[in-house]
């Protein structure tokens, strides 16, 4: 696999601070080798010229990946910014003295744009870090401008963009966040093959339990087998036992697979295993994670929308029936 290479900036201090947590970062991760990743690195100043200097670099270079890393000295959170703002205002000045007051940062844009990068695989990776959560409000001071200059300028571009707040190293240590920021620079150019567990779960009937993704999650609305990710070393039905317990709040013994399905979505590979979990009083659930739920028999199995790695799956048993496990 050839090297991929990564545009990582952070920002010099300003106002009352003698040290900005991002250009440390920036300074930590330029002496640290991620494997097949050539990561370029610049410190903006913070001004109108350090909201363009990243420009200037990406017309040149040709780029796999653009991080920028600024600080929000409030928070007690690593925030991946999920949204630029068409917007500046100032409650200080910058660097240069420039503040300004309720104004557009660009003429005829968008009042704000998403980041291109995957938010189902930044969800997947970081669901379980208490100290990291994406945030829908990048501000309206410099690091913001320097975010929606970069995405407007490539509003169609298939790079990922992102930029990363970092809180001040007091509220999380520096190789935390080192830490932090070298994943998700590993996440953006690589594509990602998660192993997934999921449970056909029965009622008395024999009909199967659906769960609908939540609100604010990157497939929303749609339907899928209770279930997960396997984490670290763990087996598939220890990963499925944990996932249903934390998803459903209930406890299952997983019996036999009853398959298992490789799917390629635009940004990520999953293989995905589905097993027995048994038959389940609807009572006993509590939805943890989910906005909704659906006991479904075989005639209503195509009644919602699907994931498409379970859409097959679901597809062949609207066909032939739902398969009853053989005792074990």
């Amino acid at each position: 696999m050839g090297h991929k290479r990564v545009l990582l900036t952070g920002f010099e201090p300003f106002s009352d601070l003698a040290i900005n947590e991002s250009s440390e970062i920036v300074d930590i991760i330029s002496n640290v080798e991620l494997e097949n990743i050539e990561i370029i690195t610049k410190i903006l100043s913070v001004d109108q010229r350090g909201t363009i200097e990243s420009l200037d670099i990406l017309k040149n270079t040709k780029f796999d990946a653009v991080l920028h890393l600024g600080l929000s000295r409030n928070s007690e959170k690593i925030r991946l910014e999920r949204y630029a703002n068409n917007l500046i205002s100032m409650t200080f000045p910058d660097n240069s003295g420039r503040l300004i007051k309720n104004s557009i940062i660009i003429e005829n844009a968008p009042e704000r744009i998403e980041t291109t990068v995957s938010i189902h695989n930044f969800d997947e990776e970081f669901e379980h870090e208490s100290d990291v959560e994406w945030s829908d409000n990048a501000g309206s001071y410099v690091c913001n401008e320097t975010y929606f200059r970069t995405l407007s300028k490539f509003p169609h571009s298939t790079v990922p963009i992102l930029f990363i707040h970092l809180p001040k190293m007091i509220n999380i240590p520096l190789s935390r966040q080192s830490e932090i920021v070298s994943r998700s620079i590993r996440l953006m150019v690589t594509r990602p093959k998660m192993i997934v567990v999921g449970a056909m779960i029965r009622n008395s009937k024999g009909h199967i339990l659906a769960c609908m993704r939540p609100k604010g999650d990157a497939w929303a609305g749609w339907w899928e087998f209770p279930g997960g990710k396997v984490e670290g070393e763990e087996s598939l039905k220890d990963a499925l036992s944990r996932e249903i317990e934390e998803e459903l709040g209930i406890s299952v013994e997983p019996g036999s697979k009853v398959c298992e399905i490789n799917h390629r979505y635009h940004d990520r590979d999953v293989n995905l295993h589905i097993f027995d979990c048994g038959i389940v009083d609807n009572d006993d659930i509590v939805l943890m994670e989910h906005d909704d739920s659906r006991w479904l028999s075989q005639e209503e199995l195509l009644d919602v929308e699907w994931l498409p790695a379970d859409l097959p799956t679901i597809e062949g048993w609207h066909r032939g029936g739902i398969p009853i496990p053989k005792p074990s």
